[in-house]
């Protein structure tokens, strides 16, 4: 009756994603807390600085997630059972590479927690951006 239909299928991954920018924003500050930052370590500014990264790297990384996008149209329109995503391996690594480095930078430059312990604090929230981001660009397809 009220679960029979297949919402749950069709917007469950972008309740995880929500969840998983939620668990992102709560490891920043955390992490903030470990390595000691000196400046904007209120959850405001956590918060604000973690959907800044998060824009960030949604931008670096639009080319390879359109590609997965429009790969995920093109398996629904065609119907074949054996249709797959089939991203370039330079594209993936040129984007995480450069968001990388772009979300390094933004880290110290908000918090002052130094090159090094930016670095660990990257390494941290990279996980959930990345897999929100694959979550939302890999189903947006079923809702459409």
């Amino acid at each position: 009756m009220l679960f029979q239909d297949n919402t749950m299928e069709k917007y469950g991954p972008f309740i995880i994603a929500a969840v998983m920018i939620f668990v992102g924003i709560i490891i920043l500050k955390i992490g903030l807390a470990i390595t000691k930052a000196e400046s904007k370590t209120n959850f405001k500014w956590v918060a604000i600085s973690y959907l800044i990264l998060y824009g960030v790297t949604l931008f670096v990384s639009s080319p390879m997630l359109l590609d997965m996008f429009l790969s995920e149209m093109e398996c629904i329109k065609s119907e074949l059972p054996d249709c797959y995503n089939e991203t370039d391996g330079g594209i993936i690594a040129i984007s995480v590479l450069f968001s990388v480095f772009l979300v390094l930078n933004l880290i110290n430059v908000i918090h002052k927690p130094g090159l090094a312990r930016s670095f660990i604090l990257t390494l941290l929230i990279l996980g959930p951006i990345i897999g929100a981001n694959v979550l939302i660009f890999s189903n947006i397809g079923n809702v459409l």
